[in-house]
């Protein structure tokens, strides 16, 4: 089996150019038992070499070692915690039952997870608020009542010394969100808010939640 040679010339490179070549090589590994993987990478890398031990460094970043089966799953441990496989960011994972080096088929990307991220925090945003005219929105609230909210634009930077407007949502405990992810865009705070009567919620939809807490 040819070693790890795509490593030999690592002093002549910087390390970003040799985690390419490294993950290639892990990836056509894939099926061999991994310590014999290791042993490759081991031969063809020099420890003398700061660069080479760093990309030596790197390979646990593709290759997730400390693998149990829980319940037939696979299940990561490291730094202190376990948690399935699937949520791990490593691209391949030594089975612990015949110690080959295998493909993590149900991993989830950064750019993967950062979308659920984005998608989740919408489909939240849609459950609790309806957008009105102008500058209206109606929020259900943490009192499980419907408000109709007044956005206003945050001033431009004023003196050091001057106070930030209030906002009136935030400020009464109602919500916990940054305003950003509160009210769906930059730059805004609640200016004014109103409770919905029963029937003005009714006549817009909105639907009262009753979590046994009393307005303030």
């Amino acid at each position: 089996m040819k070693r790890a040679l795509v490593f030999a010339k690592a002093d002549t490179k910087t390390l970003n150019e040799h985690l390419q070549p490294l993950r290639r090589y892990l990836h056509a590994q894939v099926g061999r038992p991994w310590d014999k993987v290791w042993s490759d990478i081991a031969a063809g890398l020099r420890v003398t070499s700061t660069v080479q031990q760093h990309v030596r460094d790197h390979v646990f970043d593709f290759v997730a070692r400390n693998v149990f089966l829980r319940a037939g799953e696979p299940w990561l441990r490291e730094f202190g915690r376990e948690r399935p496989l699937r949520e791990s960011y490593r691209e391949l994972w030594v089975d612990p039952r015949t110690g080959i080096l295998r493909h993590n088929r149900h991993r989830v990307t950064w750019r993967q997870t950062l979308r659920q991220r984005r998608e989740r925090t919408e489909r939240a945003l849609q459950a609790r608020m309806v957008p009105g005219p102008g500058d209206v929105q109606y929020h259900l609230l943490a009192d499980g009542a419907w408000w109709e909210v007044v956005l206003a634009r945050e001033p431009e930077a004023g003196p050091p010394d001057a106070s930030p407007p209030m906002d009136v949502v935030l400020s009464s405990g109602l919500a916990a969100l940054p305003p950003n992810e509160f009210y769906g865009q930059d730059g805004v705070y609640a200016s004014r808010k109103r409770q919905l009567s029963r029937r003005e919620a009714a006549r817009l939809g909105l639907r009262r939640q009753n979590l046994g807490r009393k307005r303030p």
